[in-house]
């Protein structure tokens, strides 16, 4: 579902709240986000059976790396940060691929595991562009659907665990948790449903010490400042699990940037009145940020982290995205780090309220997950392609392929529904990408002189697709305008040229910039996606402006895009470092 800019919005990312103001939206997101923050280190620590001392460092690890992240998020260095109202949180879909690499290897194992996760986010938020094709709703959804399978044979393990002793209590208990943030969920106000997981986790936390199965001595017997000294460490002498377990966290990587950029497009959306189209840019530095924060993760042996899926409800509620109180929220998860009593509090929560949390959190991942691709993608044959992927995972999550002796490492890969069904789910949308035959590609020099030979192609173009001369006259006029608005002409410098194989610095005044047009058709026309270097100011927003403004007579260098608006059902501007993708929708003429 698209998210828009509150109508509301009181201070939008670049505006500042008072400082008091500001302290207390930030303790009030962070109260709201305390209660499920450390659900996935306490049941990776738990269900894995390791020592107290690792379960006392992995929530002090997250609290920290969530603290400095957010306010990282929020500052942004260079290229890594949104620059935005981006708290971070613990990624609860992460924990299956945790418990599997803390029990095969330890915490160590986990540590550089989840450095190969943070790699992998580096990797696509530098290159997003060129994998736009597979960071995609289709892949994201249909992974994200197999990920519930595998994340609910966790929850009903862990629960069955807490079975053994108290049967009737750790299921009443799990029942009331879910009972609650399930009823203020699904029919509360805008309020209620912000707070309802921190309502049911506490309702469930009362239900458990009515029926006794409440420890409160951790916290107890905690100390009020500390640091705690059990530090897993890491170690890069990489074994038998860790080559098992490497393509699981890979996808764990996608999965997490895919989510990062759908998180990152609706705050952009939610943060501002203006309704600006969405800088991509901004995109890749949220996607670097995380990134970033999961190599200090994995350096200090917490768990993988996600921009809170929260954030957006609590912009849309408050009417506040600002900075700032990202800020405020990141100095609160730090100094919340370094006193024990309060991490203690939240590391005691039992395992019937976590299940009866992640009950709630399992299925809205499949909903979540089967809404990405359905919304995400119009074409038939990809939609096929995902649910045959969904089903070739939980096949193999749940062992119903029988296969021959593969050896050791490559029966442990097949072993995983989200390696298996996320990799059928690669392989397929390319081989789709691959071989459709309604697309073809243009390559040049990013420069004026290349229009007769775009033309000639878009002529080739139409041919196939047996369209008349209004429409090729149409293409071919849109193929100029949007060739002068990415490569435009100098008139002061006359027949001279040459600038326009730069990229607009003398220092770059060697670089040659190229052009890419990938043409495709269908019932209803074409769709030209220009890929080039474009300048700072976004077409889309350039149009929007026009469209409030056509009263006004044009100025000389609005006329392409007044010229481009009038000849295409729609434009769409993509902007990412060093690379601009301008896809304009071309109807044929009534």
């Amino acid at each position: 579902m698209t998210t828009h800019a509150s109508q509301s919005l009181r201070y939008d990312v670049d505006e500042d709240p008072p400082l008091i103001s500001s302290i207390g939206y930030g303790a009030q997101f962070s109260l709201i986000a305390s209660a499920t923050l450390l659900v996935t280190p306490v049941i990776v620590a738990q269900t894995t059976g390791q020592d107290p001392s690792y379960l006392t460092w992995m929530v002090f690890a997250s609290l920290l790396v969530i603290g400095v992240s957010t306010i990282m998020q929020a500052k942004a260095i260079g290229p890594v940060g949104a620059r935005a109202f981006a708290p971070m949180f613990t990624a609860a879909f992460s924990i299956p691929f945790c418990i599997a690499a803390v029990q095969d290897g330890g915490p160590i194992l986990l540590s550089s595991l989840v450095l190969v996760t943070a790699a992998t986010q580096l990797v696509i938020a530098k290159w997003l562009f060129i994998l736009r094709r597979i960071v995609t709703p289709i892949v994201g959804g249909t992974v994200m659907m197999i990920l519930s399978i595998t994340l609910a044979s966790v929850v009903f393990d862990l629960l069955d665990r807490a079975s053994l002793e108290n049967p009737i209590e750790a299921t009443s208990t799990a029942f009331v948790t879910l009972l609650v943030v399930a009823a203020l969920s699904l029919r509360g106000s805008n309020w209620l449903r912000l707070w309802g997981p921190v309502i049911g986790i506490v309702a469930g936390c009362i239900w458990a010490v009515v029926v006794g199965i409440y420890d409160p001595s951790v916290v107890i017997h905690a100390d009020w400042v500390g640091l705690p000294r059990e530090w897993p460490g890491l170690d890069f002498e990489f074994g038998y699990h860790f080559w098992t377990l490497l393509p699981s966290f890979i996808f764990l990587g996608l999965i997490i940037s895919i989510q990062t950029n759908g998180a990152a497009i609706n705050l952009q959306r939610a943060s501002r009145s203006a309704g600006d189209a969405v800088d991509f840019r901004k995109v890749q530095g949220s996607m670097a940020g995380g990134g970033v924060t999961n190599l200090l993760a994995g350096l200090c042996g917490a768990v993988p982290n996600i921009i809170n899926p929260g954030a957006i409800s609590f912009i849309q509620t408050t009417g506040v995205a600002s900075r700032r109180v990202a800020y405020c929220i990141g100095f609160i998860f730090i100094a919340v780090a370094f006193v024990p009593k309060l991490s203690g509090l939240f590391s005691t929560i039992p395992g019937p309220v976590m299940t009866g949390y992640l009950l709630m959190v399992t299925g809205t991942l499949f909903v979540d997950g089967a809404r990405t691709v359905i919304q995400g993608e119009s074409d038939p044959q990809k939609l096929i392609a995902a649910g045959v992927c969904f089903w070739i995972g939980a096949a193999f999550q749940f062992g119903l392929f029988h296969l021959p002796d593969l050896g050791p490492v490559w029966a442990a890969l097949f072993k995983s529904g989200i390696t298996t069904g996320g990799l059928a789910a690669v392989a397929m949308i390319l081989y789709l990408e691959f071989t459709n035959p309604r697309r073809m590609r243009f390559h040049s020099k990013l420069d004026i002189d290349a229009l007769p030979e775009l033309n000639e192609f878009l002529e080739r173009f139409a041919a196939r697709r047996g369209w008349d001369n209004k429409m090729k006259e149409r293409l071919s006029q849109v193929a100029e305008e949007t060739l002068l608005i990415l490569a435009p002409l100098d008139l002061e410098m006359g027949p001279d040229i040459d600038s326009l194989d730069t990229l607009g610095s003398p220092d770059e005044s060697k670089v040659e910039r190229r052009l890419i047009v990938v043409a495709a058709s269908d019932q209803d026309g074409a769709d030209l996606e220009f890929i080039g270097s474009g300048g700072d100011a976004n077409i889309e927003d350039q149009v929007r402006q026009l469209q409030q403004h056509d009263s006004e007579p044009p100025e000389e260098n609005e006329m392409s895009l007044r010229l481009l608006r009038g000849l295409s059902s729609s434009v769409r501007h993509q902007q990412y470092h060093d690379t601009d993708v301008i896809t304009v929708r071309v109807a044929p003429p009534i």
